[in-house]
Formats: C-alpha cells, structure tokens, sequence
C-alpha cells in the first residue's frame, strides 16, 4: 500500500497509523495541527516579462522550493486554502463535541486531510457490537481531487484512505441508482466560485450525526428479532441467490454459492460478538464477510475497496434493505428454502 507521504509532507494522529509514519499528537486539534502551519501562496506567473493568465501554488513555510501541482487559470480553477478549509470543518461540526482523529498532507501537500470523531459516535455499540464512525474531508490543491466530505469507518491516514473515501463519493454522485448506505457524500469542484458553496456544504455536513444514531436504532431494533440457524441459513440463501430467476431455481445452488452460505452461518454463530440468535447476528454476518473475505486472496487494498464502495459495499446495503423488511425477508428465507431443497 503506498501511502504518498512525502518529503514535505506530515500526518498526525492521536495514534500510530499502518505506515508508521505517523507524528502523534495527543492534542490534535482544529487549532492544533500540521494545516495550520502553513498555507498556499498564489503567485501568478509572467510571460516575455507581462502578466499571464497562469498561476502556480506554492507554500508559506516553503516559498519557491516547492511548487504544487501545474499552473492553473483563475478563471476555472479555484483552490481552497488550508485556512478556509478548516472554517468548513469547524462550521461543520460547531457545537458538537468531537476529536480530531487524524490530519495531514500528501503528495508533497497536492491533497490534504481532516478525519474527525464525533464524540458518542466515535466507538459506538449498537446490538452489542462496537462500531467506528469518522467524518472525513478531503481537498485536493494539485487538481487530483475535488473538495469531499463523507461519513466512514475508513479513517484517512495516508493516500490510498483518502482515495477510498474519495472514490466512494464520486461512485454514489455519478451512480446515484447503487443502495442507498446512509452515508454522508458530498463534493464540491474548485470552480471559480467555491468558496462561496463552502457554508452551504457545512450546513449539509450536520445530517452524518443523525445518521450514525440512526443506524444504532435500526440495529438494536434487530437484535430484538429472534432467529433460528435454520432460518438464518434460508435467509442467506435467499439472499445470494437473490438474482436467479424463477425459473432456474430448480438447479439449486452453485457450489461457489453454497460455500458462502456456508461461511455465513458459521459466521452468524462464531463470528465477532455473534450469538446465532438474532437478525442483527445475520447483518453482521453479512457485514464481516463483505468487508474482510469477499474478494478472496491476500489483497487487502482489493478488500477494502470492494468494502467500501464496490460489489461488497452494495451487497452489505441490499442485506441491510433486506433485513430491515419484514415482506423482504420473508420472501428471501422463501427462496433460499427453495434454492437448498434443489442444491
């Protein structure tokens, strides 16, 4: 995994992250911490001694020995300051307790970083189980990313995290037809205009609290629903069998399918905080499998990216929409007894 950490570059956490490259920084803050050290400097740029239409970024701290990305035109290009993009995230979560997690530069500062934890919801139990909600944004002065801000448990830490979270915004902005996760996405371009979106995209940014209390209701709610090892293996059937046709349901099940209907059971019993007693077993279930084994092999990059945003990602939200459905998982459990009666 390449983290992109650069000579001029710096993350700081609140704990050591994989690339160990971390500075720890017990009191990070939004006062506190490596953006507010330095910022970008315009210098517009000359041709045959006048004036161009050209520009070129470089640093505060830093001055000519570094320039960042290529020269750009003002007229459609509109890069957003460390200091502007901090007032985002402090508008964003003004009056509401939170940590930052992590905050840093990379690319020798084309992108930059914020992930904050929202104090209550940071480390959160629902059903029993323990969750981690961040509230990322990100920002790209080289032209390699837009202005994005999302909710995840994908703490960004170095450039492949803050592809992942932004990569899953620009899929659920092109493709707005994938299941809806609940999750915060937003993105904003460095047109000419931008920093007068930069308060609207805060007030939007208030809706990631509510969601994550949500989605901890609608998890206790099913952990309140009993269910038997039998019926849960069905549900999974269904479930992966999903898209057969009626008509082809005879044949039953692949033995690819049947391995992974396998795999969910055990995990419905074994898996992480699992009991095999209830539907929120079942949706955790689903959730271990998608994010850690689906894509087969030692790839992790692979998994996570399928976790987060691809075919994973999908089929955790369509078991998500499904178990929350009494007439959807009674039609599921239907057909998976179906398909397992012909495998």
């Amino acid at each position: 995994m390449a983290d992109r950490i650069y000579q001029f570059d710096k993350q700081q956490g609140r704990q050591m992250a994989w690339h160990q490259k971390t500075e720890i920084v017990p009191d990070l803050s939004l006062d506190n911490n490596w953006l507010t050290t330095w910022d970008l400097v315009p210098v517009p740029m000359e041709k045959r001694g006048k004036r161009s239409k050209w520009t070129i970024l470089e640093c505060s701290d830093l001055g000519e020995q570094l320039e960042i990305g290529q020269p750009y035109n003002p007229e459609t290009f509109q890069p957003v300051s460390n200091k502007d993009f901090i007032e985002m995230v402090r508008q964003s979560i003004a009056g509401t307790p939170h940590i930052v997690a992590s905050v840093g530069s990379l690319r020798n500062r084309g992108r930059v970083f914020l992930s904050i934890e929202l104090c209550g919801m940071e480390k959160f139990k629902a059903a029993g189980r323990e969750f981690e909600a961040f509230l990322n944004f990100g920002n790209g002065h080289d032209k390699s990313s837009v202005l994005w801000v999302n909710t995840s448990n994908v703490c960004t830490v170095c450039d492949n995290t803050f592809t992942i979270n932004l990569v899953s915004v620009e899929n659920k902005i092109i493709s707005p037809n994938l299941p809806d996760d609940d999750n915060l996405n937003l993105r904003q371009r460095h047109t000419k205009n931008v920093k007068l979106r930069l308060p609207e995209l805060s007030k939007l940014v208030d809706k990631a609290v509510g969601v994550q209390a949500e989605f901890k209701l609608e998890l206790d709610k099913l952990a309140e629903i009993s269910l038997t090892t039998d019926t849960a293996q069905n549900l999974f059937a269904g479930f992966i069998g999903r898209n057969i046709p009626k008509a082809n349901r005879v044949k039953g099940l692949s033995t690819r399918s049947r391995n992974t209907v396998n795999r969910l059971s055990e995990l419905f019993v074994r898996g992480a905080g699992n009991r095999g007693e209830t539907l929120a077993d079942a949706f955790s279930a689903v959730t271990d499998y998608y994010s850690h084994e689906s894509s087969g092999g030692n790839n992790v990059m692979r998994q996570v990216m399928s976790s987060e945003y691809g075919a994973g990602n999908a089929a955790k939200q369509d078991f998500w929409r499904i178990v929350r459905n009494p007439e959807d998982r009674l039609a599921t459990v239907e057909v998976g007894t179906e398909l397992l009666a012909n495998s």
